[in-house]
């Protein structure tokens, strides 16, 4: 009776399983050293795996729908794409490329509110992505997307970069080298990024006009600032909230700023920068282990205070640029501020650090040798 309703369940799973074509089609498409990783995307269906043996593999390279005057290496613009290498695979740029791997199919910020302009399911896995003139993998409009095991070495701007993303997930993987980011999160929403190494960067992690990010167990060591959380002007997205900094371990983070864009935000992040918040609102800090930072440990400061900005021009930008509602708790950051950066008020080179611009922001738990209030409101 048993064995009986057994087989009679299995032959219902399988019927199940035909009836859905994405499943009951899903091929693996094979590609070998000297062969072209592009092609097998282009003759992938939604629900394929194109696996990729090991090697070092360039490409002719096509322009990014995400970016159409930038060229990219290979560019997934279907739904339900797994990209895949086993072994040691290494994707190169083959001379004047822009970004190693684009996943998008737009470039306008009206995929924000239009789902037929966003890809939906995609996986990047087992690559090593490196020496692109601007990114090393790009995520714009993309949502239920995966970004697991890669390395992103020696890109030039940055490393990982969803932007404009829904729900995703980048871990266990590395970027080095990055003149911006090394593993960014931006205008995006509910993506985790986990267990994570950034070094070598100007900025470790950066979670920009994000909402309901998770940064957790990840190692940020040796970037000019280890982990940021902004918001930012000018940009499409409005704000930065909702998100958790936790478990993580930030020391040692004071290469010099190599930042390639005066104009950009990153070019301003003083060296020895721990985690530094700006202008975000009820971000969560807890339970991280920040040392070593020549600057500061933790820091949540006003966007306008901390670029000089005058008040009679704060006022005409398109956020609110006090940081409210955070909460810094059970951290242990000590050994910080030892060796600030020039540009730094001396009074700010502390563990735990605060302009005292804001509401609601308040600290408790933390162990730390020195702050900036001295008090510092409670939780």
């Amino acid at each position: 009776m048993l064995a009986r309703r057994a087989w009679t369940l299995i032959v219902a799973v399988v019927l199940v399983m035909l009836a859905l074509p994405g499943l009951a089609s899903a091929r693996t498409l094979h590609v070998h050293a000297g062969q072209s990783i592009q092609a097998a995307v282009d003759k992938a269906a939604p629900g394929d795996t194109v696996l990729v043996s090991p090697g070092t593999y360039t490409e002719a390279g096509i322009p990014c729908p995400a970016e159409p005057a930038n060229t990219c290496a290979v560019t997934i613009a279907k739904d339900g794409i797994a990209l895949v290498g086993y072994g040691e695979v290494v994707l190169r740029d083959a001379g004047g490329q822009d970004v190693g791997i684009g996943v998008g199919k737009t470039d306008s910020a009206s995929c924000l509110g239009d789902a037929s302009e966003r890809v939906n399911g995609s996986l990047v896995r087992g690559l090593s992505v490196r020496d692109f003139d601007d990114d090393g993998i790009l995520l714009f409009c993309v949502d239920n997307w995966h970004v697991q095991d890669v390395s992103a070495l020696g890109n030039l701007e940055y490393g990982i970069f969803p932007s404009h993303s829904g729900a995703g997930r980048v871990d266990h993987s590395l970027a080095t080298g990055a003149n911006d980011t090394g593993l960014y999160i931006g205008q995006s929403h509910d993506v985790r990024i986990d267990h994570d190494t950034a070094t070598g960067n100007v900025s470790g992690f950066e979670i920009e006009n994000s909402t309901g990010v998770r940064a957790d167990h990840n190692l940020a060591t040796g970037n000019t600032g280890g982990i940021l959380s902004f918001t930012l002007p000018s940009l499409d997205v409005k704000s930065n909230s909702n998100n958790q900094i936790d478990h993580n371990v930030v020391r040692d983070n004071n290469k010099p700023n190599t930042c390639l864009d005066p104009e950009d935000q990153v070019c301003d992040v003083p060296v020895g920068t721990g985690i530094l918040m700006l202008a975000v609102d009820t971000n969560d800090v807890s339970h991280n282990e920040v040392t070593g930072n020549g600057s500061f440990g933790v820091a949540v400061a006003n966007y306008c205070v901390a670029n000089g900005i005058p008040p009679a021009t704060c006022a005409t930008l398109d956020i609110d640029p006090d940081p409210d509602g955070n909460h810094v708790s059970s951290n242990t950051v000590t050994g910080n501020g030892g060796s600030p950066d020039p540009g730094l008020p001396s009074i700010f080179a502390v563990d735990l650090a605060w302009d005292t611009t804001g509401d609601g922001n308040c600290w408790s738990n933390n162990v730390y040798g020195t702050s900036f209030p001295t008090t510092l409101p409670s939780c």
